[in-house]
């Protein structure tokens, strides 16, 4: 681990990025749990309907973790980059790294999208918790308040979003947490489209 300066509250950077990859993790399962709950993958005259759990979990909860993980980092970047141009003063990205780690947290509750009838809810609500934290972390990373950290966090956001809404188009199932109902959406409406012909 790194030595921190004088003045270092809380973990470091390598257990907040630790707390960030856990918690995303933790909505790749959340995901997944949904999938297989739901019935998805079932089986219909032999066929698999769309994808079976365990391609799911390879996709989404692994990959769509890490996927997850970067587009995070360029959310952050995107964050620093709008507020470092806000502001006389430097901006301490390790700082700014640290405190948007620890903001991810919520995402871990993403693993509760087990719960039926309410996963895709509580998929959504999650990942405002954690929008409205990441705010938080950019203010006190920052001592910046107002609408300059207002719109670098959407634009961040816009970022992470908008990449994994584009990665599922398709029927794909490559992101975490409720994105998949978006691959799941595309995937069924190809299925009825061409049983209906």
């Amino acid at each position: 681990m790194a030595p921190r300066g004088p003045g270092s509250t809380g973990p470091g950077m390598e257990v907040a990025l630790a707390i960030a990859l856990c918690s995303m993790f933790g909505l790749g399962v959340g995901g997944w749990l949904w999938w297989v709950t739901s019935g998805l993958g079932a089986a219909v005259d032999g066929r698999t309907v769309l994808l079976d759990g365990r391609s799911v979990f390879l996709r989404s909860a692994l990959f769509g973790t890490a996927v997850s993980f970067g587009l995070w980092l360029g959310w952050v970047l995107v964050a620093y980059g709008v507020l470092q141009r806000s502001t006389p003063s430097a901006i301490s990205i390790e700082r700014l790294l640290r405190e948007a780690g620890l903001a991810t947290a919520p995402l871990a509750l993403g693993v509760l999208m087990v719960v039926p009838y309410l996963s895709f809810g509580i998929g959504i609500a999650v990942i405002g918790a954690w929008a409205m934290a990441m705010q938080t972390a950019l203010e006190r990373a920052t001592g910046l308040r107002g609408m300059p950290v207002l719109v670098a966090n959407a634009l961040g956001f816009a970022l992470w979003a908008g990449v994994l809404s584009l990665i599922t188009a398709g029927g794909h199932t490559f992101a975490p947490g409720p994105f998949l109902a978006h691959a799941v959406w595309e995937s069924v409406a190809r299925l009825v489209s061409t049983s209906v012909r």
